[in-house]
């Protein structure tokens, strides 16, 4: 019986700290966002997701730039990268999403080169 009882115990820890981690995130990213960016305010659409994988691999654009990036729907950590025409990038994100409520929510900072060197806050709602 104790054989037992410490097995269902461990299982439970074992599989339970998997499935606590990755509940809670949005599946997809999917749609446009409204993003204010250090006091400059646009739209992030997100055109494409990747459906497999621990983290995707995601396209679309951020004020009207193309955007390459990934999400990760077990962590909610998304990262992109906002590039010009010619594909040079100019902006680096890192961000977290909130837990699959409504309205999303996403936040974090951006690094840019564009002659003001620094990290920045933005945030996104969906």
């Amino acid at each position: 019986m104790k054989k037992l009882l410490f097995g269902t115990l461990f299982a439970s820890m074992a599989f339970g700290a998997n499935t606590a981690w990755a509940d809670g995130w949005p599946v997809s990213v999917l749609g446009n966002w409204s993003v204010v960016a250090n006091f400059v305010t646009g739209t992030l659409s997100i055109t494409s997701q990747a459906a497999t994988g621990d983290c995707r691999p995601i396209k679309g654009t951020i004020f009207g730039n193309p955007m390459v990036g990934f999400y990760c729907p077990f962590s909610g950590r998304i990262h992109f990268l906002r590039n010009n025409a010619s594909g040079i990038t100019f902006q680096d994100y890192t961000a977290n999403l909130s837990q699959n409520v409504s309205p999303l929510r996403m936040g974090g900072t951006f690094a840019s080169d564009l002659g003001a060197f620094g990290e920045y806050n933005f945030q996104a709602s969906k």
